[in-house]
């Protein structure tokens, strides 16, 4: 019997997809094709990642210390 499961997706909605310019959406902002008109060369960011978050200057605007 082949038993099938279902896998959860790697990354949620609400992480960040940072693109080399600084500029920022939440990843299920870019799903929705939101930003179809930016290149697809980001990085995505867990929102839990604090120390990236603050790495890259973005902590302020998510309210993570």
């Amino acid at each position: 019997m082949s038993r099938t499961t279902m896998q959860t997706p790697p990354y949620h909605p609400d992480d960040i997809a940072v693109w080399p310019d600084g500029a920022w959406a939440t990843l299920g902002e870019v799903w929705r094709g939101e930003f179809s008109h930016r290149s697809d060369d980001f990085e995505i960011v867990r929102l839990e990642d604090v120390a990236r978050l603050k790495e890259l200057g973005l902590a302020d605007d998510f309210d993570v210390s």
